[in-house]
């Protein structure tokens, strides 16, 4: 690495430090860390430290409790040791991207660094104690690596791109679906270089050692305790909670809460119908049955209404402003999204506006929201022009990215949500910017000279 860059990296970490500390000392209060799911993940945090792995709930995977654990080892049990550590790997991350950016682009990578150290879906949940940020710099360690590997093929970085990835998922199961299309894509890919047998038969079992022997603790541990070898047992409370009501709520059916009926009538019927008084204790078996009532709901629904509504989910994500996750904006008095009524997002939109009295909110919430929107036309204009310029596995790997993490989301709205995809949008508005902004103004300035002379 040269000296500018090298110069342009100690730039951006100070950047991305600095904006995160003025953030906590002005606008985080200590009992926005104990809040929600965090109280959780400190609580499993503490199991694992009393019981070690076998301590930690099935419904939630081991990885940010033992980070939690690890920060406790080192600094004691104090909630800012976790939240500092948090902000130096989410400040490493901006540097990441804009180091991806120099990698794609040649150039861009103060623009991405600036970006990435501003954004503030990043910059907010840095300071939460939940899995988000820790996810987010592993996966950016694993898409670092992976456009490595497509540059110069070295399996170096194939063992990384695939650690990267199997640690992300022990942090979130959102990536376990991707685990075995990855292998797919990559063994696709080195058949389409023309590769011999013998270098994609070690890429295929490097790639199976190394998340075997990643995941196959919790897949043990389930199994001989629960008797089911899956991750985790959130599947089903996600798809009956989430999920569904809000496919019945973005396909046009009614209100969310008329989703939430709906799931409420089909579980005590289902209940009854197998005779029994509860869900089963065995958490895999609850989830099960759970995924089951979800699927016969969602099949009633039918094609149409699910694609409708996985449409408004993705498209209320990528417009959805990052400042609505801030503690101290949701502080304020303000009603419930969720829980205001509404038949699809426009009237439940109309109504959460109007049921809302503090103009404040309402003002932060609309200026966030346009700079949203802009941040997005930008990103699919640098797309676009991306698709024509690029090479196409890069190209490719990335929306397709982008594409799984909306698809794995689907019509559950919240802006952490986004999270995993900031990267990437970061890097098309990245391009954009340098192609329609920068380099013109370098060209008209040096033009200028030349008239000047």
């Amino acid at each position: 690495m040269d000296s500018k860059r090298v110069k342009d990296v100690v730039l951006i970490f100070s950047l991305a430090l600095l904006v995160r500390i003025v953030y906590i000392l002005f606008f985080v209060e200590p009992e926005y860390l104990l809040t929600e799911d965090q109280s959780l993940y400190i609580q499993l945090a503490q199991q694992f430290i009393d019981g070690g792995f076998l301590g930690v709930s099935p419904d939630r995977l081991p990885g940010y409790p033992l980070f939690i654990a690890s920060v406790y080892s080192m600094f004691g049990e104090g909630l800012w040791g976790v939240v500092l550590i948090q902000v130096l790997l989410d400040s490493i991350s901006c540097v990441v991207i804009a180091l991806m950016a120099h990698l794609i682009f040649g150039k861009g990578i103060l623009v991405a660094g600036i970006l990435s150290a501003f954004n503030l879906n990043m910059v907010i949940l840095s300071a939460t104690l939940l899995t988000d940020t820790l996810f987010l710099f592993l996966f950016i360690l694993f898409l670092f690596s992976l456009l490595q590997y497509f540059q110069n093929k070295q399996f170096k970085w194939l063992a990384l791109l695939v650690l990267f990835i199997s640690m992300a998922t022990l942090v979130r199961p959102s990536t376990s679906y991707l685990l075995p299309i990855l292998l797919i894509f990559l063994v696709s890919w080195r058949l389409w270089c023309r590769d011999n047998i013998l270098k994609i038969g070690t890429l295929t079992v490097l790639y199976l050692v190394i998340v075997v022997g990643l995941l196959h603790s919790i897949y043990q541990r389930n199994y001989y305790q629960y008797e089911v070898a899956a991750l985790t047992s959130q599947t089903g409370t996600h798809l009956l909670g989430w999920v569904v009501p809000a496919t019945y709520q973005y396909s046009g059916q009614g209100s969310y809460q008329d989703g939430q009926q709906l799931v409420r009538l089909k579980l005590t019927l289902a209940l009854q119908r197998d005779q029994l008084e509860a869900l089963p204790q065995n958490p895999f078996e609850s989830s099960l049955y759970q995924t089951n009532i979800a699927k016969d709901i969602l099949f009633e629904l039918g094609f149409l209404n699910i694609l409708k509504a996985w449409a408004v989910g993705s498209v209320v994500n990528l417009l959805a402003p990052s400042v609505s996750y801030a503690p101290a904006l949701r502080a304020i008095e303000h009603p419930s999204f969720y829980e205001t009524k509404g038949d699809g997002v426009v009237e439940k939109l109309f109504f959460y506006i109007k049921n809302s009295s503090e103009t404040f909110y309402l003002l932060i919430l609309a200026v966030g929201t346009i700079m949203s929107v802009i941040f997005t036309v930008l990103v699919f204009l640098g797309a676009f022009k991306m698709i024509l310029v690029f090479s196409p596995v890069i190209i490719t790997t990335l929306l397709f990215l982008v594409i799984y993490f909306l698809t794995i989301t689907g019509p559950v709205i919240g802006v952490k949500y986004r999270l995993p995809m900031e990267p990437i949008l970061t890097l098309f508005t990245t391009y954009f910017l340098n192609e329609y902004f920068i380099n013109r103004v370098k060209f008209r300035e040096y033009f200028n000279s030349i008239q000047r002379k």
